[in-house]
């Protein structure tokens, strides 16, 4: 159950952070695409532009601010998912006392963690006529 509560948390995140990237018009000047999303989507099927870290900061940021409003439990539930969980708390330097009661996570490692598993994977399968017309697929 607590299993299918944190997908469905971090499928809202994913579907809130398409919907930000749609608000943008398209920073990439190709004809098809409308917005931020779509250039995402092609970025990730085809190739990065050279000023691929401008949408990876921008869901980045987007991704952080949602995880910010839910509570620690939540956050840390998340977090346990996250394979890199292991090498993330070999790099903290605390007492074990403090890792017992509630270790320090990064907000910015679990946005990674739900851009890569969720949002990147997303955009990584994502289709519309645009993209389909872009990509060759027609």
């Amino acid at each position: 159950m607590l299993l299918h509560c944190l997908k469905a948390t971090q499928k809202k995140i994913t579907k809130q952070t398409i919907r930000y990237m749609q608000s943008f018009d398209t920073a990439l000047d190709m004809g098809y695409l409308r917005n931020l999303w779509d250039d995402v989507c092609y970025q990730r099927q085809k190739e990065q532009a050279p000023f691929w870290s401008y949408y990876d900061d921008m869901i980045l940021q987007s991704v952080s601010s949602k995880l910010e409003k839910l509570s620690q439990h939540e956050i840390y539930a998340i977090w346990l998912q996250d394979p890199n969980l292991y090498y993330q708390l070999d790099d903290i330097d605390i007492g074990k006392e403090h890792i017992d009661k509630s270790p320090p996570y990064c907000v910015d490692d679990i946005s990674r963690y739900i851009m890569n598993e969720y949002i990147y994977r997303e955009a990584e399968s994502w289709r519309n006529d645009r993209l389909r017309q872009l990509l060759g697929y027609f």
